[in-house]
């Protein structure tokens, strides 16, 4: 007679090898605390480092600023020039770092500022390590004088004022003059040192070509009377009523009007024409000369 065997309950039983259960312990232990301890340490190092580079770099007086080298200026004052560096290394950068650090000095805010302030035809920005910060500046050169409401101001060929100069210090013989006997022209707002000049750069070209090809002794001869020469004194405007008028104010003779809308050359042309062919040493007697029309010309 077959027995059937007593069944065996397996679910409540521990089957576990404990061999395995210990080795698998130590794993377990070996992830949980030895490499979380590694990273601790490996990121405190980093952080440690990186505000270490920070300050070094940043606060430490190892980079620090002691000295502005500024060459290149001329007219400007270069003590002025310096002033305005040292206020800007007061000011952070990224924040909380001080621009006193050389190595975080912005150049770039410090030539706008420049560029905002003066009228510079170049300026370049130099940090030599490990204190030094060296500003080389090119000064625009003078192109004419400006006359306006009693003053006189060198300016460059752009319309900028330069700085301004006591009628008696003017060279003459070197820049014109353009007097401005119409509204005030100057423009101060958002231009930088002294303002600008609000008119059309072609009208400027126009006035220093013609002081250039003006022919100041044409028909003379040697030995003869200085004062009937045709030297230019300087340019009178009034483009309030006259807007494409110039008139050259002479040391000796008449007042002559050009159209500036028309060669310069050709007006010059008609002016000698009659002063050594028609009105010859009556010339320098007229009050007026009109070369704005075509080929006619009008004088008094």
């Amino acid at each position: 007679m077959y027995r059937r065997g007593k069944k065996i309950d397996y679910h409540n039983r521990d089957l576990s090898n404990p061999f395995f259960r210990k080795r698998r312990k130590k794993i377990i232990n070996f992830s949980a605390e030895i490499i979380p301890l590694r990273k601790k340490i490996l990121i405190a190092g980093i952080i440690i480092l990186f505000f270490g580079v920070i300050w070094i770099l940043g606060f430490s007086p190892l980079f620090s600023i002691e000295k502005i080298a500024i060459t290149g200026l001329a007219r400007v004052s270069g003590e002025n020039i310096e002033n305005l560096i040292w206020q800007q290394t007061k000011l952070n950068k990224f924040l909380f770092i001080p621009q006193k650090n050389l190595i975080f000095f912005n150049k770039s805010a410090l030539i706008n500022k420049l560029n905002a302030d003066y009228s510079f035809e170049k300026i370049a920005v130099n940090k030599k390590f490990f204190h030094t910060l060296a500003v080389d500046i090119q000064e625009k050169s003078y192109a004419f004088v400006w006359n306006e409401a009693d003053k006189y101001y060198y300016t460059d060929l752009d319309g900028y004022l330069i700085n301004e100069i006591s009628p008696l210090d003017i060279k003459q013989k070197e820049y014109p003059i353009i007097s401005n006997e119409g509204g005030n022209r100057i423009d101060t707002e958002n231009q930088g040192g002294l303002g600008k000049i609000n008119l059309d750069g072609n009208f400027i070209n126009y006035v220093i070509n013609l002081f250039k090809i003006f022919p100041s002794d044409s028909g003379q001869q040697e030995g003869s009377d200085v004062s009937k020469s045709l030297k230019i004194e300087k340019f009178i405007i009034n483009l309030d009523k006259e807007p494409n008028t110039v008139r050259v104010v002479l040391a000796s003779g008449p007042i002559i009007s050009f159209n500036t809308n028309e060669s310069p050359e050709k007006q010059i042309e008609k002016l000698l024409l009659m002063k050594n062919e028609k009105l010859k040493d009556d010339f320098f007697n007229k009050k007026s000369i009109d070369l704005r029309y075509g080929n006619s010309v009008y004088y008094r």
